[in-house]
């Protein structure tokens, strides 16, 4: 009896408490949610919902105009301002004009910055005010100042630098910094390009687009495939590129836990679990491993021209898989199931594992007091 009862004492507090990293198996089936005290399902994996046949779901609702909201026109504004950097060049095709006497009929004059009162001082032009002018204004106030001395001049001015006109790319890219807008009417992908591409997969960006006090986002997938969120841009404008990876967390008895990025829609829950190494052999239940999830529900499929559009996320229902490793089918299983952004991998310990950590607490023994300083008093 006396040999039994140190197992008897290790049984009666082990239904009480016990040493462990995780819920147990009971504890998962029987899980409810904190406010409504629902039920959450514990399924098997051959059991889980079919994702939307034929065509992908969108990450955000429908009625998500996204970068749409801030459609313009575009930049299209010509005229200088204070800033601008232009370069003039003169031609004189006379033979007593400006270059009688040289043997090139051209002469480039240099470049000029607008100044803060609106002109630019040029050799043998002088002073002109140029500010809201025209390139080709200020080609025609310069060839009026060029009559005097040349014969039959021509001007042409071209505009190297607007610092006023520029829109600010920043975040998960390359080369951040500040690109000028041109009569091109750059727009959100044009400024990307620019500042040499994301830094990361374009599947795991989401691009931020500021005006002002105006803001809007979208995921970078959906700005390349409609156009609609491809907007010009505006001087002032900022471009934010945000990494957006969606990840699963791993715990319990892996090989290695923790947090784990992926390509959205590139992972298989086999897969996941070879990033997080596998189970321990020496701790893992293989015949109790769970994926908890906050399984979508999707709006329903509609059709436009004919073609179905994909359905929006609308909504989220808690949801808990069971897989039994030891059950060779859903290996298989496991090859088709698709991860999802916040999924959270458990391996539970196996029951002996955690009658030996119970055991092991009980057997430490008690820690005896430490010895009195020299010289210390009662």
């Amino acid at each position: 009896m006396r040999k039994l009862a140190p197992v008897a004492l290790i049984a009666i507090l082990s239904a009480c408490a016990r040493p462990a990293d995780g819920p147990s198996a009971s504890n998962i089936y029987n899980t409810t949610l904190p406010h409504s005290n629902q039920k959450v399902p514990v399924l098997r994996l051959a059991d889980a919902p079919a994702a939307p046949a034929n065509i992908s779901a969108l990450s955000y609702a429908p009625a998500d105009r996204g970068l749409a909201v801030l459609r313009s026109g575009g930049y299209s504004d010509a005229r200088l301002r204070r800033g601008d950097v232009i370069d003039v060049t003169i031609f004189d095709s006379g033979e007593e004009g400006l270059f009688s006497s040289t043997q090139s009929k051209t002469l480039n004059l240099g470049r000029f910055t607008v100044d803060s009162s609106g002109y630019v001082t040029m050799p043998f032009v002088g002073r002109q005010r140029v500010l809201d002018s025209s390139p080709e204004a200020l080609q025609s106030q310069i060839v009026s100042g060029l009559r005097g001395s040349a014969v039959n001049p021509q001007a042409v001015v071209t505009v190297v630098d607007k610092p006023t006109s520029g829109v600010t790319v920043n975040g998960g890219i390359n080369k951040p910094g500040g690109y000028p807008l041109t009569a091109r009417k750059e727009r959100v992908l044009d400024a990307i390009a620019l500042a040499g591409g994301t830094s990361s997969d374009p599947g795991s960006s989401s691009v931020t687009l500021i005006r002002g006090r105006q803001r809007a986002s979208a995921p970078l997938e959906r700005v390349m495939s409609d156009n609609s969120q491809n907007v010009y841009l505006l001087p002032g404008d900022q471009v934010m590129i945000d990494k957006d990876a969606p990840s699963f967390t791993a715990f319990g008895a892996f090989k290695s836990v923790g947090e784990f990025e992926f390509q959205p829609g590139k992972l298989t829950l086999s897969q996941a679990l070879g990033r997080a190494g596998g189970l321990l052999d020496d701790r893992a239940d293989a015949s109790n491993f769970y994926l908890f999830r906050n399984q979508p529900v999707y709006s329903p499929a509609t059709m436009v021209n004919g073609k179905p559009v994909a359905p929006a996320r609308i909504g989220a229902k808690p949801a808990i898989y069971k897989i039994n490793l030891r059950d060779a089918s859903n290996f298989v299983l496991m090859q088709q199931f698709q991860m999802q952004d916040g999924d959270i991998l458990y391996a539970s310990n196996a029951g002996l594992v955690d009658a030996a950590k119970l055991l092991t607490v009980y057997q430490k023994s008690v820690p005896t007091a430490a010895a009195p300083q020299p010289g210390a008093t009662n």
